[in-house]
């Protein structure tokens, strides 16, 4: 009988895994796609690249404000009913854009009011599935999915941006527009079927309003040890990634070394490339080693990475040679980070009780976001002033300080 329960629950758990990877994907995929092309499409009936950064700023200026929010409805309501919906409510939305376009076709306001509206239901789908995924699995395999989502999310930088560019050039804008339509409603039939309480450890206390839910989610992020040292180190990250290395590295390449356009995409290509191995290979490296050392060697390392990200300056070599080392250094540093973002994501589903889940992830996403153009401006600002070589040194310093914290008082994250 107990063998019997056993493959029960490893099909159970099979389908979950392939329902929830199918699901993630054409939505990421939609979203990602739509959003770099809809740039380009703006791009070029305006000609302006302030409209067109207008576009991107509210694609993202919602998740910020949104977040706290979602992380409340995903621990309120039902998951299901609120995946589900957010890519039901996206397909609507395409539909209604799309019925928009054959009439009389797309004006900027109508293609901001959109964006900020798949922002919007971006961010609730989000946060509800992070909060979902611990009941998806059993606890050994919480490892596994966050690294398959992890997988999906870098598969999808990369090839979301090279489809939407494609997708662009070579078909109608209503006929992009009805795909996108089509893939939100195929995603939301896929996740009706999954079994959202397969491994459930639901809390059972009444849960508070809105507000006081929000307090309590920000009161236990305060006072749970492994909670602040998990936001730290993904504040840390993001704001090492704003910091030393968005801003300094097209900086260096582009203005300094003078590099090819086409190197420069090259070298981009490269994180996302690095962020796949990293997702491959965590599961061996954990084998031999804690969360906790791996968090903190794997932090310690991406700062002096980062900090390395001047050093072509200091030196004459050729342009191959310089292409040679920054795609070394993308390609490492995109390991790195599935190195310490996994395992941070799957301590929290651990530490957090279920029906915390998603507003804590709701703050913690929420929070972490604003470090990272808050970085990008202090970088900004700080490279008209000192030399570009110095900045990626000053955030990798900084950075380098807590996990060094860690190490000194030898206790760390939960193992």
């Amino acid at each position: 009988m107990g063998e019997l329960i056993s493959k029960y629950d490893k099909r159970g758990e099979m389908k979950n895994i392939v329902l929830f990877s199918s699901g993630k994907s054409v939505s990421m995929f939609a979203s990602s796609i739509y959003s770099f092309a809809i740039g380009l499409y703006v791009l070029g009936i305006t000609g302006s690249a302030l409209n067109y950064a207008t576009t991107i700023m509210l694609h993202i200026l919602p998740m910020i404000i949104v977040s706290p929010i979602a992380g409340v409805l995903a621990d309120k309501i039902s998951k299901r009913t609120l995946i589900v919906g957010m890519d039901v409510a996206n397909g609507m939305l395409f539909l209604v854009l799309f019925r928009i376009s054959q009439s009389g076709g797309l004006n900027l306001a109508t293609i901001y009011l959109t964006t900020v509206l798949l922002s919007i239901f971006s961010s609730l789908f989000n946060i509800a599935f992070e909060a979902a995924k611990p009941n998806l699995v059993m606890p050994e395999s919480r490892l596994r999915l966050n690294s398959i989502s992890k997988l999906i999310d870098s598969t999808t930088s990369i090839l979301g941006p090279a489809l939407g560019g494609v997708m662009f050039a070579m078909i109608d804008i209503q006929l992009f527009i009805l795909v996108n339509c089509i893939s939100f409603f195929v995603s939301a039939i896929s996740e009706i079927f999954i079994d959202y309480d397969f491994h459930a450890d639901l809390d059972r206390e009444d849960k508070p309003p809105f507000i006081p839910h929000i307090g309590k989610g920000f009161r236990f992020m305060i006072n749970s040890k492994a909670i602040r040292e998990a936001f730290m180190l993904f504040v840390i990250l993001n704001f090492l990634l704003g910091f030393s290395v968005n801003v300094p590295m097209p900086y260096i390449v582009n203005q300094m070394l003078e590099l090819p356009p086409e190197l420069f995409g090259f070298i981009n290509s490269m994180f996302p490339v690095g962020l796949i191995i990293g997702t491959l290979s965590i599961g061996k490296i954990l084998e031999k080693s804690s969360y906790s050392r791996l968090l903190i060697l794997a932090t310690f390392l991406l700062a002096l990475l980062a900090s390395m990200i001047g050093v072509p300056l200091l030196v004459h070599a050729t342009t191959l040679m310089y292409g040679i080392y920054y795609s070394a250094l993308s390609i490492l540093m995109g390991v790195l980070i599935s190195y310490v973002d996994i395992p941070i994501i799957t301590i929290m589903q651990d530490e957090i009780p279920s029906g915390l889940r998603g507003v804590v992830f709701g703050l913690t996403m929420s929070l972490v976001k604003v470090v990272l153009p808050v970085s990008l401006l202090a970088s900004g600002y700080l490279i008209d002033y000192l030399p570009a070589v110095l900045i990626p040194v000053l955030g990798g310093t900084l950075a380098i300080v807590y996990p060094l914290f860690l190490l000194k008082r030898k206790e760390g994250l939960p193992v």
